[in-house]
């Protein structure tokens, strides 16, 4: 392990979280609870590389859902260091500040294995591997064997330090969710961010009108 029992240890998980759903939650609870983590920290996505902003719901809002869903667990907390950033939202360059802003601290990036399959092609992968211990829920297309395939070879590739999370797994989609498929409720998202969309009406939802269907199917 790169780490030593004198450092903190802190689970970092981004994303758009357009919206955030309980399969983060699961993820991130399951590698707090298999990895030891100190903490884990939710880090919605400022200027994301790979999705068109003007099509993404505010960052503002997206930070409030993550508050909202987290702030029941004491282990969670929400950073804004993306959205408070003019930078592209790369993740070398946010492990590369954490980092240094937190130099007694190990950092374990979560991320799931559908993104573990291309992490190559992502900005500058050995730098994420230098600055972090990958962390991969166990989903997605990828088996178990081939994931552990994977890993062996980014491991000679880049030098990382890879294990797998084995429980949490989901197939919650938050592309389905903002296209209403399976029904936005609570069986799919924390009770307190479904309330938040109906009120803010984000998705295309509305409180007078999606109310009741959310109820029904939550039951």
């Amino acid at each position: 392990m790169k780490t030593t029992d004198t450092k903190k240890k802190i689970g970092i998980l981004g994303g758009s979280f357009d919206p955030i759903h309980k399969g983060h939650l699961n993820i991130a609870e399951s590698a707090r609870k298999e990895f030891q983590l100190d903490e884990v920290w939710f880090i919605p996505a400022g200027h994301s590389p790979n999705k068109d902003e003007t099509c993404m719901t505010s960052a503002a809002e997206r930070a409030k859902m993550v508050q909202l869903a987290i702030e029941d667990y004491p282990y969670f907390r929400l950073s804004t260091l993306e959205i408070d950033s003019t930078q592209t939202s790369y993740t070398s360059v946010t492990l590369t500040k954490l980092n240094t802003m937190y130099p007694d601290t190990q950092f374990y990036f979560i991320m799931g294995a559908d993104s573990l399959d291309y992490l190559e092609s992502w900005h500058h992968p050995e730098i994420i591997c230098e600055n972090a211990i990958l962390l991969v829920a166990v989903r997605g297309e990828l088996g178990l064997a081939e994931l552990k395939r994977k890993s062996k070879e980014l491991q000679k590739m880049f030098r990382a330090e890879i294990h797998l999370i084995l429980g949490g797994k989901t197939n919650i989609s938050s592309t389905e969710l903002r296209a209403g498929k399976g029904g936005m409720h609570a069986a799919l998202l924390p009770e307190k961010v479904a309330d938040y969309i109906l009120k803010q009406g984000l998705y295309g939802y509305g409180e007078k009108r999606d109310s009741q269907a959310i109820k029904e199917k939550t039951g």
